[in-house]
């Protein structure tokens, strides 16, 4: 079995595209992968430090949707980066095999320094990437599931590991990345602009369906939705917020895109936004069911993410001893 790692922070609330995009993924992988999935609290402070409290409930929250979405703790490890002291300490390692420029170089890096408003910017910001390495490299990691907007991430992570490994042979599996094809408009949009990637933040809210929402509040996004020119739907170049509609309602559904095409041929954007709504609500309502009972658990889920914590550690501690002992340091004592 290969080796999967995935991370989500836990900020902001768990949407539309990261269900479509990567949590049905994840649950699939279950079948074939050895699968280790990681909410990752420690990334969440790197761009400003929320509330404390929202902070702890956002991560059992991100538990509960993970859970709910059919992520199976008998088959796959889903903990909590915190929990595991060995991101930080390899981290650490590794910053000093990774280059200055490597960071400067990152776009994710000077997207947020650019929006930053009280000029102060984090060293932990810069320095995201080396978590994001640590994070996969301490479990051997075969592939790593991300979005295109984390591939720089990776090969960050494959140099590093790559350079590592030049000077302490085969130390680190050097991961692949696992990019969802593009082909037919699999990325979910916002609702409201087309031409931007739906996000958790709140920037546009109108714009975001979380997998959370009320029937009521699914419904109204939908109908709010932008459309575009003419009545026709179809997808093409020239009509994204349709295209991006025709994508939800593929993935809602099950129907391809040719057949929904062809379903509303000759019909106007109101009917179709209305199926779409319907379709949608019906989607996610399994997944509803499922979280208001786990989330109505808290305990249950914090001895999933402690069962979790332990498994992950059996691995990170054997990896990181390993590059202890060959970068030099004394054994601790037992």
């Amino acid at each position: 079995m290969a080796r999967v790692f995935s991370g989500i922070k836990p900020t902001g609330e768990v949407q539309l595209g990261n269900y479509v995009g990567a949590l049905r993924r994840f649950v699939a992988a279950q079948d074939d992968d050895d699968c280790v999935f990681c909410i990752v609290d420690l990334h969440a402070i790197t761009d400003g430090l929320p509330d404390p409290e929202e902070l702890r409930s956002k991560t059992l929250d991100l538990a509960a949707v993970y859970l709910a979405a059919g992520i199976d703790p008998e088959r796959s490890t889903l903990f909590v980066q915190s929990h595991v002291s060995e991101h930080a300490e390899l981290t650490w390692i590794l910053n000093c095999f990774a280059a200055v420029g490597e960071l400067r170089r990152m776009t994710q890096f000077k997207d947020r320094s650019a929006k930053n408003k009280d000029g102060f910017i984090s060293s932990g910001l810069f320095d995201y990437p080396v978590l994001m390495a640590a994070d996969i490299l301490l479990y051997r990691t075969d592939r790593v599931p991300v979005g295109d907007d984390q591939r720089q991430h990776l090969e960050l992570t494959r140099d590093v590991a790559e350079r590592f490994n030049a000077r302490f042979p085969e130390t680190f599996v050097v991961p692949e990345a696992d990019i969802p094809p593009a082909e037919g408009g699999a990325r979910v949009m916002d609702l409201q602009n087309p031409t931007a990637k739906m996000s958790k933040s709140a920037d546009s809210p109108q714009g975001t369906v979380k997998v959370t929402d009320p029937p009521e509040d699914v419904r109204r996004k939908v109908k709010a939705a932008v459309t575009d020119s003419g009545r026709e739907v179809v997808f093409a170049d020239d009509k994204p917020a349709i295209s991006n509609l025709l994508t939800i309602f593929s993935a809602a559904s099950g129907s391809s895109i040719p057949d929904l095409e062809r379903a509303y041929a000759g019909k106007g954007y109101g009917d179709f936004k209305r199926d779409l709504a319907e379709a949608l609500v019906e989607f996610l309502r399994p997944l509803q069911e499922r979280y208001v009972e786990i989330s109505s658990d808290p305990a249950g889920i914090e001895r999933v993410l402690n069962a979790g914590a332990e498994k992950a550690r059996a691995v990170a501690t054997k990896t990181l001893a390993t590059v202890y002992e060959r970068v030099g340091f004394l054994p601790r004592g037992r």
